[in-house]
């Protein structure tokens, strides 16, 4: 296959946390640097270290990469500018995020001046409770989108089937879609022992419905009478992070729940790795990478129906459910049932199914075909 530049303006990249794409957009680049393929990431400098270098065109493992400084978040001059100065060099544009402004600027760029082939990846952009945010606004980039880019040139990437529709529901049927699930780089297996602690780990939000994981634990009578306790990690120094905490007060809890807030790097796998189960109750998620990343350390999940994870059961990795309270106290108190044999074949099933279904460098060739297909 002959090389490819494919090009990645974004919003925030590796070595950033800030959310999933940090790290999904870092694990494709990787994977196709080690190809053969030449990856260019323009992107900002949210959520880096202050030894990172800014402004300039850095050559790594993962390609060549520039963070910039922009005075103004939602308006990233410096990362469009830097992304197009290298747009005529590229073979295919790939965008994250629909409604992130160096993306649709950058869409619409591309479809009056340049002419690339474009993948434009959701990742959960699209999500009806996304979508209520800002309604109005995200309504009208939305329209722009469909009135001033090229469809032609225009292709998306879901990760799921939802995702798929919701890109059908506000770009037409006829648009054009490829499927491919997040995959990862599989980290390093920590060798530690299973502690009795339940996590939540991830972005706290709304969307991610953890006061319906607070009551069901408050319900749970085995949970209540037991070892185990609930860690939530993430940064909770907003208005609904401060109402879980005042949620947890009001039910008398705070010596089974803990709020531990940031974790990132080497402390964040080791809470993966010695976790009992880690949960994800979301009303919605177009994937999920967090349940992947427990699955690689051998952490079995409790998933919610409005997340893709079904394979949790297929697979016996973990469990599918409602995420109302009363099917999340059914499972914690089922969970707490579990005998020891059964529990160490849902860690080794989690392990198996990170291995053979996630990794990204197992499947990098989908990438490249998805590539091949928009150029041809």
């Amino acid at each position: 296959m002959k090389p490819l530049t494919i090009l990645f303006p974004t919003g925030s990249f590796y070595p950033a946390q800030t959310g999933g794409p940090d790290n999904t957009v870092y694990w494709i680049t990787k994977a196709l640097t080690r190809r053969g393929h030449r990856a260019i990431i323009s992107t900002t400098d949210v959520g880096q270290g202050l030894p990172m270098p800014r402004g300039r065109w850095l050559d790594t493992d993962y390609g060549k990469v520039v963070y910039t400084r922009n005075p103004i978040h939602y308006l990233p001059l410096r990362v469009i500018t830097r992304a197009l100065s290298q747009l005529r060099q590229a073979d295919v544009l790939h965008l994250s995020m629909i409604t992130y402004p160096s993306s649709f600027i950058m869409a619409i760029l591309n479809s009056w001046f340049v002419g690339k082939p474009m993948l434009w990846s959701s990742r959960g952009d699209l999500d009806p409770p996304m979508l209520q945010r800002s309604a109005k606004k995200k309504s009208t980039v939305i329209g722009m989108i469909n009135s001033l880019v090229n469809k032609q040139l225009l292709w998306f990437h879901s990760t799921c089937d939802a995702e798929t529709e919701y890109i059908r529901d506000n770009f037409g049927q006829d648009a054009k879609v490829i499927q491919i699930p997040n995959y990862m780089e599989l980290p390093e297996r920590i060798e530690t022992s299973k502690e009795k602690f339940f996590l939540y780990i991830g972005r706290i939000d709304p969307k991610k419905a953890i006061e319906n994981l607070i009551e069901a634990m408050s319900r749970s009578r085995a949970f209540l009478d037991g070892e185990f306790t609930l860690k939530i990690v993430g940064d909770y120094y907003n208005e609904y992070g401060q109402g879980l905490v005042r949620q947890v007060e009001a039910l008398g809890l705070t010596n089974k729940i803990r709020f531990l807030g940031h974790r990132d790097g080497r402390e964040k796998e080791e809470l993966l790795a010695s976790a009992w189960f880690t949960f994800m109750p979301s009303h919605t998620e177009n994937f999920g990478i967090v349940v992947m990343e427990g699955l690689a350390q051998g952490t079995p999940a409790v998933a919610s129906t409005g997340t893709p994870w079904k394979i949790l059961e297929e697979r016996n990795a973990g469990f599918w459910v409602d995420n109302d309270p009363e099917s999340l106290t059914r499972i914690i108190d089922h969970i707490h049932t579990i005998p020891p044999d059964q529990m160490k074949a849902l860690n080794q099933n989690a392990i198996r199914l990170a291995r053979e279904e996630f990794s990204i460098h197992a499947n990098v060739e989908e990438w490249e075909a998805a590539y091949q297909k928009i150029l041809a």
